[in-house]
């Protein structure tokens, strides 16, 4: 064999084996990080996590009290840990993410979307068409906020002004038929706290009695 080639190669092999271990350690530690952030957050009486793909990420099930009975979420990496995925899953994912569903047994005022206008197609919502929209920029990001019923305006306007971290945010849902919010973060370095703690109490705005 061509001594250069062979070179390459053993080269190449360290290098992936090397990135393997430090993709590896620094998701797990991504994954630990966000664990943390959203039971600080939330609080739960009971918690379930079940593992994605050894580094890729984790599905969540919180027990809750008081106004919020239950969550739900995923959080996910970019590999890491495989030189060759990588490249692609940062340009068809775009980084790492945190989803996150609550649910309430208080009534909502209705459906209300803040959205990033980039990923608005991406979140395939139903009745888009229908709904009524406002362009609006924050943290110097496009974002739409959508709405059926014109009552919730006011309080999705507020909510959208108010994210500490607006170039985090990815889209905040309320949803009335099944007394859900939904969150969507793209966290950099696995900082979602400022954003979550937020959520959690700006959510309280939009229970009815």
């Amino acid at each position: 064999m061509n001594p250069f080639l062979f070179t390459g190669i053993l080269i190449l092999g360290v290098g992936a084996t090397v990135n393997y271990f430090l993709g590896v350690k620094k998701n797990r530690w991504l994954g630990k990080r966000l664990s943390v952030q959203s039971e600080e957050v939330l609080a739960p009486t009971e918690t379930n996590y079940v593992n994605i793909g050894g580094a890729i990420g984790y599905n969540f099930r919180y027990q809750l009290k008081g106004l919020w009975n239950e969550a739900k979420g995923t959080f996910t990496f970019v590999p890491r840990h495989s030189l060759l995925y990588m490249p692609v899953s940062f340009l068809i994912r775009g980084g790492d993410h945190y989803y996150l569903n609550i649910y309430t047994d208080k009534r909502l005022p209705g459906e209300g979307h803040i959205i990033l206008a980039s990923h608005l197609r991406k979140a395939k919502i139903d009745g888009l068409e229908a709904m009524s929209r406002k362009d609006i920029e924050l943290g110097g990001r496009k974002f739409v906020l959508l709405w059926r019923e014109s009552r919730i305006l006011d309080k999705l306007e507020k909510t959208a002004l108010g994210f500490p971290e607006p170039q985090t945010l990815v889209h905040f849902c309320c949803f009335a038929d099944n007394k859900t919010f939904f969150l969507h973060l793209s966290p950099k370095n696995g900082v979602i706290q400022n954003n979550l703690s937020y959520f959690l109490k700006n959510a309280q705005v939009f229970l009815e009695k």
